[in-house]
């Protein structure tokens, strides 16, 4: 219990560093349960009607590549009734796949999950099942207040760009934003949730967009059209 307790002082610790959600998992596999012989996790956050809002993982994809669902996600995990025990205990152990799956539990409701795959043969106990639910709920809160700050940034700019011409998407917009207060594609991975390769993909596709070839010329140019 000590030894728990230390854990999870050190990643409440992590998460006042504001890192990226790949990050965190790294962290979680490489730190914090590699006694459990972890070597992937996967997260999805799912939204209205099992819409995929955030995917992230880390080391190999778990069963492919592809976004799973709650239909998707009970039909991968040979479980009779995995959401209704996930619903009553909040940790539920496939043998058959060797994963150990944990719920998020936002409103009330089961709104995403997440997927731990082991090694080798595991045998779970209260411990680990403890632990693999402490730092998932930990990881949630911080999650959702990151989410939030997401949405309420997307819809203030969405509707700062209604009457304009500019074909540049909600994300974008946010990335753009950033240039103007001359943040990192680094920084600005952390702030958004998404991967640097993301951003810098991005960040050329608003180049194009907008006709420049650098940051500040972006920006400029993004001011100018009140885009931001």
């Amino acid at each position: 219990m000590e030894s728990l307790l230390k854990n999870v002082a050190r990643f409440a610790m992590l998460l006042t560093r504001n890192p990226s959600t790949e990050d965190l998992l790294n962290a979680l596999m490489r730190d914090f349960l590699i006694q459990y012989s972890v070597t992937a996790i996967e997260i999805q956050v799912l939204g209205l009607e099992g819409t995929l809002l955030l995917k992230n993982s880390a080391g190999q994809p778990i069963q492919g590549n592809e976004a799973k669902t709650v239909v998707s996600l009970s039909q991968l995990v040979s479980h009779s009734n995995i959401f209704g025990d996930l619903d009553e205990s909040g940790v539920i152990f496939d043998p058959a796949h060797n994963l150990s799956v944990v719920s998020i539990n936002l409103d009330a409701s089961i709104k995403g999950f997440y997927l731990f795959q082991h090694a080798s043969v595991f045998t779970p106990n209260e411990n680990s099942s403890d632990q693999f639910e402490v730092f998932s709920n930990l990881m949630t809160v911080y999650l959702a207040a990151k989410l939030l700050r997401m949405s309420v940034s997307k819809t203030l700019t969405s509707f700062a760009s209604l009457d304009h011409t500019s074909e540049l998407t909600a994300r974008q917009l946010l990335i753009l934003s950033g240039m103007v207060e001359g943040k990192t594609n680094h920084e600005l991975s952390i702030d958004l949730g998404f991967s640097v390769s993301t951003i810098r993909h991005e960040t050329m596709a608003i180049y194009k967009e907008l006709g420049v070839s650098d940051r500040k010329e972006a920006a400029r140019v993004g001011q100018a059209k009140s885009l931001i």
